[in-house]
């Protein structure tokens, strides 16, 4: 190699390594940056936005507001409709004027129905950050908190520590569908037809709203420190690069994409 060429490659080799091993800027620590939705903080607002193409009964609303805090506490509500009053009278159903399986006539147009309400804000449950998402449970059982606990507890089956808060007995029936005066009726054995209010004989005979005993009845709600899996409604969703639009599935259990905005 002559002079000229070993030369010309000194030069080459030195300012390459003078372009990539120094710097006037410092070191950079890439370690320590941390991704947009990487911390519970980061979804810690009021979030308002709507469900794609799907509509919640009865107002037809496609609303959905998530409120959370930085602790992981805060509230899942669903449509658009007036807050649901507390309940008062165990001889109703609950929540006034909800849906019956023996009511078809209160079912909405689209017959699509989630487990959760409108009007109702639903505590948010095991809120916790996988993989730079949220998640998070919603127990439907949480709206019956206030019903249950007004309700007499019958032994149902008492030997199998069985408990409603109907006077259900082997060998009872119902008549499904509405009576002239807007009830429907308990069938027990060797006794006249009982008439109940259709939503609470749903709840009650068809349902697992309540958990009742010997000492009364309480919502049945998912265990405190349950898996995630344990909840029949799931929120997972990401953040956008700026933190402020929040993209989740709402599992109802259908799959629901929702678009929340932050306030």
């Amino acid at each position: 190699m002559n002079n000229v060429r070993k030369m010309a490659l000194m030069v080459l080799i030195s300012g390459a390594s003078t372009e990539l091993g120094c710097s006037t800027d410092g070191p950079v620590d890439i370690g320590s940056r941390q991704m947009i939705g990487s911390q519970l903080t980061d979804y810690a607002a009021t979030w308002d936005g709507y469900a794609e193409a799907f509509n919640f009964w009865p107002d037809g609303s496609d609303r959905v507001r998530l409120v959370v805090d930085g602790s992981g506490h805060g509230t899942l509500e669903i449509g658009d409709a007036a807050p649901i009053p507390p309940a008062t009278d165990p001889n109703v159903g609950y929540p006034p004027g909800g849906y019956s399986t023996f009511s078809p006539v209160n079912v909405g147009a689209s017959g699509r129905l989630a487990p959760v309400v409108e009007g109702f804000r639903y505590p948010l449950h095991g809120v916790a950050i996988d993989a730079d998402r949220i998640h998070l449970g919603v127990d439907p059982a949480d709206l019956y908190t206030g019903w249950c606990p007004l309700q007499t507890s019958y032994p149902a089956d008492a030997a199998q520590g069985f408990y409603s808060c109907l006077p259900i007995v082997s060998g009872t029936t119902l008549t499904p569908g509405l009576s002239a005066n807007g009830t429907c009726a308990l069938m027990l054995p060797d006794q006249p037809p009982q008439a109940e209010d259709c939503l609470k004989l749903d709840i009650c005979f068809n349902g697992s709203a309540c958990a009742c005993s010997s000492s009364g009845c309480v919502a049945n709600t998912v265990p405190a420190g349950a898996p995630l899996s344990q909840y029949a409604v799931q929120l997972d969703g990401a953040l956008d690069s700026a933190g402020a639009t929040l993209t989740a599935t709402l599992l109802l259990p259908e799959r629901v994409t929702v678009v929340l905005h932050r306030k």
